[in-house]
């Protein structure tokens, strides 16, 4: 069997393709990426040596052209703008480079392209859960072009693509959760609100094996949320954090307006978008609702599949790899 995966450098594709290799029914995995050389030196660290079924593409989104490299059986479209600073950007990548790469692929391979809970929007006033056939109402960028990218494969007319809209991805190399482990190492701990904000999350693991178990029993499911067990909140992740750390600290409730100045001020300070790369004014709009809670009772009755991680070892291995790599 031969597998692409895109956004091979990011943590989910890069879990994806260590799982890959690791998998005899795989006889090639094809990650195109912007550096072979970065990619290589992460597979490096991950005790990964040269693969000989791994062959690396130098490619950059939107401008995929695959033609050449003859026929695919399996895809993953990882590879994404998260945290971008206009518009345009989102668009550009997320929904013209989807479709490039969807056209360019020869072999009209079974396809999974990780799209997002923001597609969705947050969970609807008075239900415990955003359910699929719930409106859908993006709150930002990032999410309209998630939903106008599943809308734009449709009307293209791709048949063999699934959309995955996962919640908050956790796991090794997540670096969207160093702020939240340097800040941890101190005595007072930010939240924004002072009502708890209440979430659905998966571990990078979990959603690798999900993605695998919806390739070999997904049926007619065409899109679908995925779940690690149970719902979380805001203070959970800091408290967890904190414990996984060795660490106590005061939670400080941060009143929301506050951090509207300092979202859009990241988009001129390239010191404040760097330590916290996910406060865009984009993304900041995400932070105000208080559930992004999702329901993956379709993707469990359609696959039997249901998630094992729990958030304490997602966040332990986690804080491990950050030491590894002398981040924290």
């Amino acid at each position: 069997m031969r597998l692409l995966v895109t956004g091979g450098t990011g943590f989910i594709g890069r879990t994806l393709i260590m799982r890959a290799l690791r998998d005899e029914r795989i006889g090639e995995v094809v990650a195109p990426v912007r550096s072979e050389d970065k990619l290589r030196a992460q597979l490096a660290r991950e005790g990964v040596g040269s693969a000989a079924k791994l062959t690396i593409l130098e490619a950059e989104a939107p401008h995929w052209d695959f033609r050449h490299i003859g026929p695919v059986d399996r895809m993953v479209h990882c590879a994404g703008v998260l945290f971008g600073r206009t518009r345009d950007e989102y668009f550009r990548v997320n929904v013209d480079g989807t479709l490039r790469l969807l056209e360019s692929v020869p072999g009209n391979p079974d396809t999974v392209v990780l799209s997002s809970q923001s597609a969705g929007g947050p969970t609807p006033q008075g239900h415990p859960a955003k359910k699929l056939d719930h409106p859908d109402r993006p709150v930002s960028w990032y999410g309209e072009s998630k939903l106008h990218m599943e809308k734009a494969v449709r009307a293209a007319g791709h048949g063999r693509v699934r959309f995955l809209r996962a919640p908050m991805v956790l796991g090794p190399g997540d670096q969207a959760t160093l702020p939240l482990f340097r800040m941890v190492r101190g005595k007072v701990w930010t939240k924004p609100g002072r009502e708890l904000k209440h979430f659905s999350w998966v571990s990078s693991d979990d959603l690798a094996e999900a993605i695998d178990t919806w390739f070999e029993r997904g049926g007619e499911l065409g899109v679908a949320h995925v779940t690690s067990p149970g719902t979380i909140t805001d203070a959970d992740l800091m408290l967890t954090a904190g414990k996984v750390s060795g660490r106590q600290g005061r939670l400080l409730h941060i009143p929301q307006f506050l951090l509207k100045p300092v979202a859009f001020a990241s988009k001129f300070i390239p010191a404040i978008g760097k330590s916290v790369p996910s406060l865009t004014a984009d993304r900041a709009r995400e932070i105000w609702p208080n559930r992004w809670v999702i329901d993956p009772d379709p993707f469990h009755e359609a696959t039997g599949w249901r998630g094992q991680a729990t958030l304490e070892d997602t966040l332990a291995r986690t804080l491990a790899w950050f030491q590894r790599e002398k981040l924290v």
